[in-house]
C-alpha cells in the first residue's frame, strides 16, 4: 500500500516536473522569438503566472506592454505582484474575442495557450489583427507539435489574411509567427 503512493508520488512529481520544463522552454522561446526593442508596444493575451510579463518589462525600456486575461482574480493577483513593473506595463481583464484597444494599437501581439483555449477562435484572431499595426507580428505558442493542429492554425491565421507564417520548434514547442 505504502509503496502503491510512493510510487504513484514519484511519478506525479515526474509529471509536474516535464510539465515545468516544458512552461519554461515556451516562456523563453516566445521571449527569443519576439526580439524584445526598447520602444515596442506589445500585447500579451493571456497573463498565465506573470513570469513573461515580468521578463518584458524589465527588457523595455521605452515601450510598453499590455496583458489581457479573462479572470478577474488573475488581473488583481499579477498586478499586485508586478507593482514596480507597472510602468512599463499594465494589465486589464479582457477576453481575445473582444481585445479593448484602438485598431492598429500594437507592433507585436503574442499568446502563449489563451487564443486557442477561447470559445471563438476566428474571432480572435479577426481581433488581433485589428490591434495590430500594419507589418506588426503575432506569435503564438501551440502545446503539441502534432502535424494536424500545426496545419489548422496555419489555415486559420491565412484565412484571416496574416502573411508570412514562420514556425519555430523547440524540443516539444512549438511557436507561429504570423506577419499583418
Amino acid at each position: 500500500m505504502l509503496e502503491n503512493r510512493l510510487y504513484k508520488r514519484s511519478n506525479l512529481l515526474k509529471l509536474f516536473s516535464r510539465k515545468y520544463k516544458q512552461t519554461k522552454t515556451i516562456e523563453h522561446m516566445m521571449i527569443d522569438s519576439i526580439d524584445i526593442q526598447e520602444n515596442d508596444r506589445i500585447l500579451e493575451i493571456g497573463i498565465g503566472n506573470g513570469t513573461v510579463f515580468k521578463n518584458i518589462t524589465e527588457k523595455l525600456e521605452k515601450g510598453s506592454l499590455k496583458s489581457i486575461d479573462p479572470s478577474k482574480r488573475k488581473v488583481r493577483q499579477i498586478s499586485r505582484a508586478n507593482r514596480k513593473n507597472m510602468g512599463k506595463g499594465e494589465i486589464f481583464h479582457g477576453y481575445p474575442e473582444n481585445i479593448p484597444f484602438d485598431d492598429r494599437t500594437f507592433n507585436k501581439v503574442f499568446s502563449l495557450h489563451t487564443v486557442q483555449s477561447c470559445t471563438d477562435m476566428r474571432l480572435a484572431l479577426r481581433e488581433i489583427y485589428r490591434v495590430l499595426q500594419i507589418d506588426g507580428r503575432f506569435y503564438i505558442s501551440i502545446d503539441t507539435n502534432t502535424g494536424e493542429k500545426e496545419k489548422t492554425y496555419i489555415q486559420l491565421l491565412k484565412d484571416q489574411h496574416f502573411r508570412d507564417l514562420s514556425v519555430i520548434r523547440r524540443d516539444s514547442c512549438l511557436c507561429i509567427v504570423a506577419v499583418k
